[in-house]
Formats: C-alpha cells, structure tokens, sequence
C-alpha cells in the first residue's frame, strides 16, 4: 500500500528536485532490502532451530510498529533510519516458505509453492491499487496509520491460526555457515541464488523511477491513482498464471520453466523504453507479470528440492538474502541511472540484465546435463 508511492511521499516532507527524487527514492528503497539480506541467513538459522512462526510474528508484529511511527516523519532522515528498521523487522519470507513446503508432496513442490506466491501476489495486487486511491483521497500518513492496523491483523491472525508441526528435537540444526556452504558448493543451488540476485536486481533497477515515470508520462491528476493501477495490472497478471508456471515447472522441470520466464521476461522489458503514454505502457506490464510469474516458484522449489528439512530454513534464508541484495542494490542503481540517463536507459537496461542472467543460466543448464 505504501511501497510504490514513497518518492511521492518526499515532496511532502521537502524533497522537490527531480533529481533529488530519484536519489533519494532509490536509496530509500534499497536500504530496506540492504538490511534484510544481512539479516536474513541468521534469521532463517534461527527459524531452523526454533521455529518459523516465531520468526513469522517478528516480522508482522515489527513492521506494524515501523508503518505507525512512519505516518508521524517530518523529513526525509527519520524516513531513512525507519527504512532501516523496517529492513531488520524483515525476511519472513524464507520462514513461511520452510513452514508451507514441510507439508508438499514431492510431485507439487512447484503448485504448493506457486499456490503460496498467489496469496503473497494477490497482496501486491490489492495493495498498490488501493493505496493510490487512498493517498489521492485522505494521503500518504493516514494510508500508513491504515497499514500498521493490517499488519497488526496479520501478526493476530499467525498467532492464533496458524499451527507448526511439532519438531523433532533430536536432529542436528544447521548453522549459518554450513548453510553458506551447502549453497556455494551445491551446483543447482549455487546457480539457483546468482539467478535470484541478478533477477531481482534487474527487475529493481526501474522499481524506484517507475512511478516518477509514470507520473510524467501521465501527468499531474490523479498520479497515485495511475501508478496504483499499474503496478496492480502487473500483480493481477502473475496472480492469474502463477499457478499455470506451478504446474508447469512440476511437469517440464523447475530449470526449463525457469530459463524460458527469464528470456521473455527481458525481450518484454525492453519495449518499456519506447512508449509515449501510460495506455501502451499498461499491456506491457501485464505480459511482464504473466513471465515473472514463473521466475520465483520455479527458482524456490529448485532450492527445495536440493536441500533437506533441517536445513532448508537456513538455505531459504541465504537465496532471500541474495534475493534482497539484488533489491537492494537494483534502486541504488536505478535511482542514479534514472537521474542522469533518464527514465527509458533504466528500462532498456533492466532488458539487458535479464537476458544475460537467461543466457548464462542456459549454459549452465546444458554444462550439468553434458559435464563431458
């Protein structure tokens, strides 16, 4: 609800120069994930050892409080050092990953998985939309007053609904550097978090200068509206297919579904850089959304399938932190790039990215299966 609409947010609390804006809007973004990758690993060692619904409550009852005290900034620095809280309260993900696959048959890691993504999805969908109307209509504060109370809800709704299997007390728990390793020197793994970094790093170069350039393309009334919707049209595009890339990664192999998300991924990318108003801009992002939809479930249920239970928190917890460096340092980038080369070089840039991380994803494919 609020994540799309933070450089909108700055001229509110005294940033007005263009150029500024960009910066800024890519250093506030990237610090959140900067902060939540170094955290990460530990926190999905702990998850091994204590339990994820633990970590799973930290994280909804942690950024309810990060949303409340964010509706009171009144300039950009506290912004910041909140990003930054907000970043520590994070990296749920690879707990709720750990405690939704421990229930999967073998032969629908990819649909249990891909099933999971469409709750988180159907949240991005919903969120961006109905925050823009929101920040049009009562702004940006109250929308965040509004956020503390969902994820207040979230956390009251772990607490008392979902149950974690009992653990056995008696198997070895992973460490953050033996996680380390399983990752380094386990081939499909290894491959697995460089395709998550520089995917996720590619996607993020345009996240923070995407409202600015819809907002300039569009114009001044009813911007957030605008930027709401199409980020939305995004969501709703992965939402209707990730289950299709669910199914399909169980069927065709997680490998093949992945490179094939990749490469379209990056060729719809690059048309982004050429349009002249938010209608063109609007299927394009619909055909992104329908080739994202395959890159995370396929990529997570690969990870699963090459580690074990007692491991499979901590290894989670390493792809997401390499996951979130992407994030992070993909709006650093693009914040600069949008600044000093324009908007459409940060789109055509993004286009590039995905195909090379296709390309060499490819050849790895064909180096496991001809090692001779």
């Amino acid at each position: 609800m609020f994540a799309p609409f933070l450089p909108l947010y700055l001229k509110q609390l005294g940033v007005t120069d263009p150029k500024a804006q960009s910066t800024w809007s890519g250093v506030l973004y990237g610090i959140t994930f900067l902060f939540s990758a170094l955290l990460a690993p530990y926190w999905g060692a702990i998850s091994d050892k204590y339990g994820r619904k633990a970590l799973i409550l930290r994280t909804t009852f942690g950024i309810s409080v990060v949303a409340l005290l964010m509706s009171f900034v009144t300039n950009v620095y506290q912004l910041l050092i909140l990003r930054i809280l907000h970043g520590i309260c994070g990296a749920m993900t690879p707990a709720l990953t750990a405690l939704v696959s421990q229930g999967l048959p073998e032969d629908k890691t990819g649909q249990g998985l891909g099933t999971m993504q469409v709750a988180i999805i159907a949240g991005n969908i919903l969120g961006p939309f109905i925050g823009g109307l929101l920040f049009d209509w009562i702004g940006y504060r109250d929308v965040l007053a509004i956020v503390f109370m969902l994820t207040l809800l979230a956390g009251m709704l772990t607490l008392f609904f979902i149950h974690e299997p009992q653990r056995d007390q008696e198997k070895p728990r992973s460490t953050v550097i033996s996680n380390i390793k399983l990752v380094v020197f386990t081939p499909n793994l290894r491959m697995a978090a460089i395709a998550l970094f520089v995917t996720q790093f590619a996607l993020f170069v345009v996240q923070p200068i995407l409202p600015l350039f819809i907002a300039a393309l569009h114009g001044e009334g009813n911007s957030a509206t605008m930027i709401g919707l199409i980020f939305s049209v995004t969501g709703f595009s992965a939402l209707l297919f990730t289950p299709y890339w669910g199914r399909t990664s169980d069927k065709k192999g997680y490998q093949k579904t992945l490179s094939v998300s990749l490469l379209f991924s990056g060729l719809t990318f690059f048309p982004h850089a050429f349009v002249t108003s938010v209608y063109q801009l609007l299927p394009l992002r619909a055909v992104v959304g329908f080739f994202m939809a395959g890159i995370i479930p396929a990529t997570q249920a690969l990870i699963v399938k090459n580690t074990s239970d007692v491991q499979r928190g901590g290894v989670l917890g390493i792809t997401y932190s390499v996951t979130l460096c992407g994030m992070a340092l993909g709006p650093l980038l693009g914040g600069v790039v949008g600044a000093f080369f324009g908007y459409r070089f940060a789109m055509a840039l993004t286009s590039i990215l995905l195909i090379i991380i296709w390309y060499s994803f490819r050849n790895f494919n064909r180096a496991v299966a001809s090692p001779g």
